[in-house]
């Protein structure tokens, strides 16, 4: 099973390499807003595993019969009520304007509403909420643009290699800046998502996204933080 799961799911294995990679590090930010961050890299590992269970072995399901659930992707979307607040929180502290703390606050709630407002239009229980998904997604990225204004107005570096707010930052980019339109194609234009194997370019975000990450880790200084 083991040997099957990470012939299926190969790119988890970089969620385990960045999970090491945050642990081994952890005193440089260990007393900062990102000190959970290992936490949510965990959940994000166990998750795709329940997915993997619960996908090719019908007796993890929550139904008693597959074609009940698209499997079980209630679980993505129940991530997504985790993941994505608690980045909001964590840009939201980071924030020093409180013009744009308020701008982060009200966004980040429109943002995770869209997910109730999207239970009445799709089933949670069977299909992703990949419109509320996109819409966070979007205001996960504005958070990183404020993050990035802020350090220009201040005239801090904005590239900084030692500075793991610029690789957390540089990751999530990579990843929901496009992940969100993938989806949406996966979810509307199935021949399309399968013609070009979207599923493959998902898959490489992923890769692409805790590489950053991890190199983040292991190059970032705690004195560099901010």
């Amino acid at each position: 099973m083991i040997l099957d799961f990470f012939s299926r799911s190969y790119f988890v294995i970089i969620y385990g390499i960045a999970l090491i990679a945050s642990i081994k590090t952890y005193r440089k930010y260990f007393d900062t807003v990102f000190k959970y961050l290992p936490v949510i890299i965990t959940y994000t590992f166990c998750n795709e595993l329940l997915g993997y269970m619960i996908k090719y072995f019908p007796d993890y399901t929550f139904f008693n019969d597959l074609k009940d659930s698209q499997y079980n992707e209630i679980i993505y979307n129940l991530y997504d009520l985790v993941f994505f607040p608690y980045f909001y929180y964590a840009y939201w502290k980071l924030s020093s304007n409180k013009i744009n703390r308020n701008r982060i606050l009200w966004t980040s709630i429109i943002a995770m509403s869209s997910y109730i407002i999207s239970c009445f239009f799709q089933n949670p229980m069977d299909i992703t909420l990949f419109y509320a998904y996109t819409i966070a997604s979007l205001t996960l990225l504005y958070c990183i643009f404020i993050n990035f204004k802020e350090k220009y107005d201040a005239g801090a570096k904005i590239i900084n290699r030692y500075n793991l707010v610029f690789w957390i930052n540089s990751s999530l980019i990579i990843f929901y800046s496009t992940s969100p339109f993938l989806l949406i194609i996966g979810y509307t234009q199935y021949d399309l998502w399968e013609y070009y194997n979207l599923r493959l370019a998902l898959n490489i975000l992923i890769v692409l996204m805790y590489s950053v990450l991890t190199i983040g880790f292991l190059n970032s200084s705690k004195r560099s933080f901010k």
